[in-house]
């Protein structure tokens, strides 16, 4: 019994860890009373290693997943007038991410951050964190295209109705980066079509890193 909950407890941990550290866990735990303060213990301490095993572009995605939830609700609550200047960056982000500054500069950092590392290829870091950002956008776009949620096209120059009159509702701005077919559309298909700009920008923050690296190479290195 006590070895089966050490091998369960010992699994609590990333994989890399517990090849480095968990038999000298193991044979510590087997040495000494398995109380419920030294479970505990054990078991924050492997969410703490899992908390650091997770990777810069995992947390990019996180974060970049957290700012496209924001994004669609402001998008709900207080949908901007389609006019004749440049839609707010909220919804840039939503339909147009190449020429969302937020969005660009994200990949960018994310590329300079894995080629100054050097533990992962800046296309995978782009595939991993635009893939893990755009779920809510996938999301959205199932509800709206099985009918469950609504959304509404606006034209340029048209006013969106206020929250109270048309409660829940999603606005897309028609002409706007949009690909033939139903508007919730591109939100479905919206990991396959963020990723090249995604990799073109991890791409360019990683030569921006790899020039970095190289000014500060020393000499005859």
């Amino acid at each position: 019994m006590k070895t089966t909950l050490v091998s369960w407890l010992l699994c609590l941990y990333p994989k890399a860890w517990r090849k480095e550290y968990g038999a000298e866990l193991g044979d510590m735990l087997r040495a000494r009373p398995l109380t419920g303060s030294v479970c505990s213990d054990v078991v924050l301490s492997a969410m703490w290693q899992r908390i650091r095993a997770v990777q810069a572009p995992t947390w990019v995605g996180l974060g970049l997943m957290l700012a496209m939830t924001g994004a669609i609700a402001a998008n709900i609550v207080a949908p901007p007038q389609y006019g004749r200047s440049a839609l707010p960056e909220y919804i840039e982000f939503l339909q147009k991410p190449m020429r969302s500054e937020f969005y660009v500069l994200v990949f960018t950092g994310l590329g300079f951050w894995t080629m100054l590392r050097g533990n992962q290829r800046p296309s995978r870091a782009a595939v991993i964190a635009s893939v893990i950002s755009s779920v809510p956008l996938t999301v959205v776009g199932l509800l709206m295209l099985s009918g469950v949620f609504p959304y509404t096209e606006l034209l340029p120059g048209q006013i969106p109705t206020t929250f109270e009159e048309r409660g829940l509702l999603y606005t897309f701005y028609t002409g706007v980066e949009q690909i033939p077919g139903p508007a919730p559309l591109s939100l479905v298909l919206a990991p396959l079509l963020r990723l090249p700009g995604a990799c073109l920008w991890t791409v360019v923050g990683a030569s921006l890193g790899r020039k970095l690296a190289g000014w500060y190479r020393p000499v005859g290195a």
